[in-house]
């Protein structure tokens, strides 16, 4: 299941360099949970494009927000391209590939 059904709370934070999502996962007993997961080590910068299964998008984003839409969070940044410039403000919706597994953040796969 698409974490955001079951999630609230929804921010981003920054340590050691990478990004990190959090928010509160209800698990099946309707507890919630404060939970976790380094967006870096599932998203990438492809010239300028975020990119699942990639590393380490955070190096070349500035600008890095979520915006909150009626499909879950949408993760936004700014990405370099290969030659140094930027495509502008990229999106990438999270619950695209991040679900929620019984209380815990999990992604799902490139």
């Amino acid at each position: 299941m698409s974490f955001h059904l079951s999630s609230q709370n929804f921010r981003l934070s920054f340590e050691e360099g990478c990004t990190v999502f959090e928010c509160e996962v209800r698990d099946r007993h309707g507890e919630f949970h404060h939970r976790k997961i380094k967006l870096d080590a599932h998203i990438g910068n492809t010239d300028g494009w975020f990119i699942w299964g990639g590393q380490n998008f955070t190096r070349t984003a500035r600008d890095i927000r979520l915006e909150q839409t009626g499909n879950g969070p949408k993760l936004i940044a700014t990405m370099q391209t290969n030659s140094g410039g930027d495509r502008g403000a990229q999106g990438l919706m999270l619950a695209d590939k991040i679900e929620n597994n019984d209380g815990h953040l999990r992604f799902t796969g490139a």
